[in-house]
């Protein structure tokens, strides 16, 4: 090649201006972040488990197991989608010690960086959160309600309750993610 040839421009391949009528810098319609409802979904399933802890005794092992499985199951995926894919986590853990940084730059880059889960994923996620969820709540308040009323009794039934309520927040979660057209 000569060293006087022309070389033509780059082609870009998307629309650098915006459509006609529409303001560079005109408001856009707000949309509550779906981060807060996972936040919420995973504080609420970390209560759970711990509540789980001081009241295990459930009287049905197929009620320990289905909660102990929903429980801790979900915090694993809720972390998992709050991480987002890719994250070197492995730069900031210090062995020995664990510090607040860690626990921020674990759970929020997947939202910083929107990394994107798939629609069909997030509402399968949530359906399945909000079935798992219910039955556990359900079980456990039906394994529970004819105690006799002790601390044990007053925890699992709290727990049960916050089951069925964080089932209920997996529900809007769906309907929010299925309604959502990004």
């Amino acid at each position: 090649m000569s060293e006087n040839a022309i070389v033509p421009p780059p082609r870009l391949h998307h629309n650098v201006l915006p459509p006609p009528g529409i303001h560079p810098t005109a408001a856009r319609e707000y949309r509550p972040p779906l981060s807060i409802i996972k936040f919420l979904e995973l504080s609420l399933a970390i209560t759970c488990t711990t509540l789980h802890y001081y009241s295990f005794d459930d009287g049905d092992l197929v009620t320990g197991f289905l909660a102990t499985g929903t429980f801790c199951g979900f915090i694993v995926i809720l972390f998992t989608i709050m991480a987002g894919t890719g994250t070197p986590v492995h730069d900031k853990i210090q062995f020995g010690s664990v510090n607040s940084a860690v626990c921020v730059y674990v759970c929020f880059p997947g939202y910083l960086m929107k990394a994107h889960l798939h629609r069909r994923l997030s509402i399968f996620y949530s359906l399945l959160g909000c079935a798992c969820f219910l039955t556990s709540g359900v079980f456990i308040i039906e394994a529970w309600e004819h105690a006799f009323r002790t601390r044990t009794r007053d925890l699992a039934i709290t727990k049960g309750s916050i089951a069925v309520i964080n089932g209920v927040i997996f529900l809007m979660d769906t309907i929010f993610t299925f309604r959502d057209r990004k």
